[in-house]
């Protein structure tokens, strides 16, 4: 806290031991100590030896540098020496001005002459100072005064000194229980709209006893007002406002000191000259500020800081400026719940500042954190104190700076991961497309129960038996609309299409079609959850394609609850809604929602961040890398890049065969994306397979109870093997998920009649392998060799997965001779000859 303590008297007095006798050893700043610092004792001329006394303007210019480096961090210093005229105290005097400084002087003059002669002579040999420059500096002091402005206190025999300074230094329990309310007011940061509607106006009660935590300025729009309003407060009997670390640049503007933020001189500063605030005006609220305050209301026992502490201190007074307004230890340490484990027995916690990770307003069970980053549009957080007990408050923020102001002055979050659409408003939809959608016959309106002014329009199932798509059908597919203003809520892809099913998803339209190189990412096997931005009521909207209303959506919700944590809700709506946005995740859900694909855990992926526009754009996948590793949500899988339409087509045939793993597990398939955004998806026989199977089981308990036919081909040996196992269990086994059904089919003995394939590979895949051996071994390989090999790999799909696992596959490659079949077999393989 900012006190000096100077210590005046003639040497042996006990100036040093009396620091530490009170506990201020660890605050004393001493020429005596820099003197030994810069050199050893020394001989005199006279052969006795002494301190160090050849670098005296380096021992001075050395504390007062210290002296002030303490003092801009708003330390408790005490600068311990003799002091003995009026002159010494001028530079502490100046320091003190510029830095706020309230001074004291304890004064040893008076103690006898006889007492310091005493003491010096039991110092340690080199500390004895000579009779003759004690007796000197003796009389100096007699000489020689404390100047006004400086509090005086002097020794006593009794030690009434000591008791005098504690007293000076303590920070007092104010007591405020003559009000009705305590009202606490979280960081404004230069928004003053949601602070008059909470006053109601601009208006403060007497019956209320108002504190304000601190950061009154910066970052927002409207620090002209906010500041006008503490101007005319900061001097009513019942407002304290706490300095807060932006606090620090007024007083920096107030004292002539040079700026240290370009936030504050190059936008804040000149928005509060513009509407006629002086300099003189901010060293005035300056001089209003307090560091802390410790309250008793009604049995209450309260700590407000700006910064928030671990503990209630045992002395504030010893507690550094900075540590009030920047904090102890780092900004993300979780300074609410160490208050509430450390603090001593009855007492509340409240302070704003630090939220690294939005906690909410009641942030532990004994401290509330009143940080709400309202300059992001947050809210401004407040806490009343009644009768009947503490109550929280918050309110939204309408009036902040938008998210691409912030992005070009460099204050926005998630800069790196913003996408390149930013704009002021939101998109609309024009009033003729909504007419469009809501008269097409292949497009269904679904309000939302709960948000009736959402409705979801989605293409119907005539629309996708019919194959009708157009511009229309394949956007409305999980498109929220807010029909009471336009803007689009939530949105997910625009209809894309399986390989092969679509003439433009054909083989031959691909091979003509396709802009490489072709990116590929997993597609894992759940439902689509999307994420969007409700403007009319302001909060995220957790939804399946169909409706926030269905039973889909509110798993959505529960399993984003699981996976993140408490703050990634926030900064998401405050993504979205800034950023226009929406976002499509996979939900895995293998305990409510189990599908094909085994998992041991829930997921919730991101696919990716939508503009909340009619036309489809998305940000680009290295911005969702960003984003998603910042908020600390799982993002879609890249696996692999192909570079040209050979490498496409072989991996294809090599992914598309029985068996096929990616990197060594199941997975529902892939999501293809070329260079134009033209997206497919491929679905891999596993998958397919056992989606077969699924509907397989419901059909032998639908023909067992009708006696139908079956109506389903098994040809497949494996079909038939299954179709065989579910003949012979119960029809409530059958009622259980294709998962468990299949590892329960996997782990029994094959049904009768089932021939298993022969054990061990083939002796054509043996000798294969063999070959591929060899070659490791060779220190050549032939181009002959090479071909004859890659042209067996392609050939065969097991032949290809023993290639794949090999070591030599990258020299076979290499070596073979340049053409089709090698930029295939490097397809297959995902090497990149380029």
């Amino acid at each position: 806290m900012r006190s000096l303590v100077l210590t005046r008297g003639h040497q042996g007095t006990g100036k040093t031991h009396f620091l530490r006798e009170i506990g201020l050893g660890g605050y004393r700043l001493s020429a005596d100590d820099i003197r030994q610092v810069m050199g050893s004792p020394v001989m005199s001329p006279f052969g006795n030896v002494g301190a160090y006394h050849e670098a005296e303007p380096r021992v001075w210019a050395t504390l007062f540098e210290t002296l002030e480096e303490r003092m801009a961090r708003g330390e408790l210093v005490c600068v311990d020496a003799t002091h003995r005229a009026a002159a010494d105290f001028t530079r502490y005097r100046k320091l003190a001005k510029r830095h706020r400084y309230r001074v004291a002087c304890v004064d040893f003059t008076p103690v006898p002459l006889e007492v310091a002669l005493a003491a010096n002579l039991r110092r340690d040999t080199y500390a004895v100072v000579p009779e003759r420059i004690l007796r000197r500096t003796h009389d100096a002091c007699l000489a020689g005064h404390v100047p006004e402005g400086i509090e005086h206190i002097e020794w006593r025999p009794d030690g009434a000194h000591a008791d005098a300074l504690r007293a000076w230094l303590a920070v007092p329990t104010r007591d405020l229980s003559e009000y009705e309310t305590v009202v606490h007011i979280g960081d404004l940061q230069g928004c003053f709209t949601p602070l008059r509607t909470y006053l109601g106006g601009a208006s403060l009660r007497d019956d209320r006893f108002y504190i304000f935590v601190g950061d009154l300025c910066d970052r927002g729009p409207e620090n002209d007002a906010v500041l006008r309003f503490a101007l005319d407060a900061i001097e009513r009997p019942n407002v304290a406002v706490l300095w807060g670390n932006h606090e620090l640049h007024l007083h920096r503007w107030a004292a002539g000191l040079p700026g240290r933020s370009d936030e504050f001189d190059q936008r804040t500063r000149p928005q509060l000259e513009a509407a006629g605030i002086t300099a003189a005006d901010a060293d005035r609220l300056c001089e209003h500020l307090v560091e802390c305050l410790r309250y008793r209301w009604r049995g209450a026992r309260v700590l407000v800081t700006h910064a928030g502490l671990p503990t209630v201190p045992e002395h504030p007074e010893r507690i550094s400026l900075r540590q009030y307004t920047h904090g102890t230890g780092h900004y993300s340490d979780p300074v609410d719940a160490r208050f509430s484990e450390a603090a001593p027995a009855g007492w509340i916690q409240i302070h704003g500042h630090r939220n690294a990770h939005l906690v909410p307003t009641r942030a532990s069970e004994r401290s509330y954190n009143l940080e709400g980053q309202v300059e992001h549009g947050g809210q401004l957080r407040v806490v009343e104190l009644t009768a009947g007990g503490f109550t929280v408050v918050e309110l939204e923020n309408p009036a902040f700076k938008p998210l691409g102001e912030r992005l070009r002055d460099g204050t926005a979050p998630h800069a790196r991961a913003l996408p390149g659409w930013l704009a002021p408003q939101a998109p609309r939809v024009a009033p003729e497309t909504l007419e469009t959608l809501r008269s097409h016959p292949l497009v269904r309106e679904r309000p939302s129960a709960t948000r009736p002014h959402l409705s979801s329009f989605n293409f119907t199932r005539d629309a996708f038996f019919q194959a009708a798509w157009d511009d229309l059908t394949v956007r409305a597919r999980g498109l929220f609309i807010n029909t009471e203003t336009r803007e689009i809520a939530a949105r997910a892809y625009d209809k894309f299409f399986n390989l092969e099913e679509r003439p433009e998803t054909s083989l031959e339209a691909l091979a003509r079609d396709l802009a490489f190189p072709l990116d590929v990412y997993v597609k894992d096997n759940g439902y689509l959850g999307i994420l969007g931005y409700d403007a009319t009521r302001g909060d995220l909207v957790f939804t399946s394609k169909a409706s926030p209303d269905t039973q889909f959506a509110a798993w959505f919700e529960a399993s984003a609850i699981d996976a993140w944590s408490p703050g990634t809700f926030e900064r998401l709506r405050r993504y979205l809604r800034d950023a226009h946005a929406a976002m499509a995740f996979e939900v895995v859900d293998p305990t409510r929602d189990p599908h094909i694909i085994e998992y041991d855990h829930p997921r919730v992926v991101l696919l990716d961040v939508i503009h909340r526009k009619l036309d489809f754009a998305r940000l680009p996948y290295e911005q969702l890398q960003r984003l998603g590793a910042s908020l600390g949500i799982e993002v879609k899988q890249h696996a692999m890049r192909l570079p040209s339409h050979a490498a496409f087509t072989g991996w294809l045939r090599a992914a598309r065969a029985p068996g096929y793993r990616f990197e060594g597990r199941h997975v529902e398939g892939f999501v293809l994306e070329d260079q134009r955004s033209f997206l497919t998806k491929v679905k891999l026989e596993y998958y397919s397979f056992w989606k077969r199977m699924r509907g397989l089981r419901q059909r032998v308990a639908r023909t067992r109870a009708t006696g139908a036919a079956l109506g389903r081909d098994l040809k497949d040996p494996r079909a038939r093997a299954f179709h065989d196992w579910c003949q012979g269990q119960p029809d409530e086994v059958l009622e259980r998920d294709i998962i468990t059904l299949r590892r329960a089919f996997l782990a029994g003995e094959a049904p009768p009649g089932y021939a298993p394939p022969p054990a061990g590979p083939p002796k054509a895949l043996v000798g294969f392998g063999r070959a591929l051996d060899a070659l490791a071994n060779a220190p050549e390989v032939k181009a002959r060799t090479a071909d004859d090999l890659l042209a067996r790999a392609l050939a065969d799909d097991a032949k290809m997965a023993r290639l794949r696992a090999h070591p030599v596959r990258t020299r076979l490659v290499l070596a073979a001779t340049p053409g089709p079949d090698r930029q295939a077999a490097a397809g297959a393989l995902t090497l990149d000859l380029d």
